[in-house]
């Protein structure tokens, strides 16, 4: 990135320690299986991102190195991290080196959205309203934001965590900003964010090339979460 370059969209994927993640999945996957769920799970997403048209480019941030490592692979940016502190702290550090450098709109998605395809990406990203805006498509429980598109990066605070969708609306709003909320049944892939085992049944229509899919046939955990169900 450099201030030269025109002004555009870059994407953000902040990512927490593999090791650490998803442990409400604890309960069904061993450690081992949930480090090697969430690195394919960031792999796709990666490759989901390369592959969409009207991005400029995509940034990780993480203080993971294996994640880093993965970043680079895959041709994104990488804001390492030296300390943990937080998600809306990882994102508004993004948001701040992007403004710095004159990008004139940030896409945040997660790396745990294995599902979303490069054209529901293009379709959010075509669909933003010009000037200052906010865009965002919920989770599919509703609550969360499984995708948030800003421009400038920085004209918001961040507020990922519990109802993070209404809270990044009401931050909108405040900022006298009509927010574009997508209707999460118009972006199932995005909308679909892996945090428990029953999320896992829905994984079953991913493409058999993706990385997640191979990884789920070849632990055999595609039915784990069904299987849990009926032994409970």
């Amino acid at each position: 990135m450099s201030a030269a370059e025109p002004s555009g969209i870059w994407a953000v994927v902040p990512v927490k320690s593999f090791a650490a993640a998803k442990q409400r999945l604890a309960g069904a996957f061993s450690p081992r299986q949930r480090h090697a769920l969430v690195r394919a799970m960031m792999r796709d997403v990666l490759v989901a991102l390369r592959a969409t048209r009207g991005l400029d480019g995509i940034v990780v941030v993480t203080a993971d190195p294996e994640a880093g490592l993965l970043a680079r692979e895959h041709g994104a940016q990488l804001i390492f991290e030296r300390d943990v502190l937080g998600l809306n702290t990882a994102v508004a550090e993004a948001a701040g080196r992007l403004a710095a450098q004159r990008v004139g709109g940030m896409l945040v998605v997660p790396g745990d959205v294995p599902m979303a395809t490069p054209v529901e990406i293009s379709a959010l990203v075509s669909s933003h309203p010009p000037g200052v805006a906010v865009s965002l498509v919920p989770a599919h429980d509703g609550q969360g934001t499984n995708a948030l598109l800003v421009s400038p990066p920085d004209v918001m605070a961040f507020s990922y965590g519990p109802l993070s969708c209404a809270l990044h609306v009401a931050t909108a709003e405040m900022l006298t900003i009509e927010p574009m909320v997508h209707d999460p049944a118009g972006f199932p892939g995005l909308a679909l964010d892996i945090d428990l085992p029953a999320d896992i049944e829905r994984l079953g229509r991913l493409a058999p090339a993706s990385h997640t899919r191979r990884l789920l046939e070849a632990e055999g955990l595609l039915g784990v979460a069904s299987g849990a169900r009926s032994t409970g």
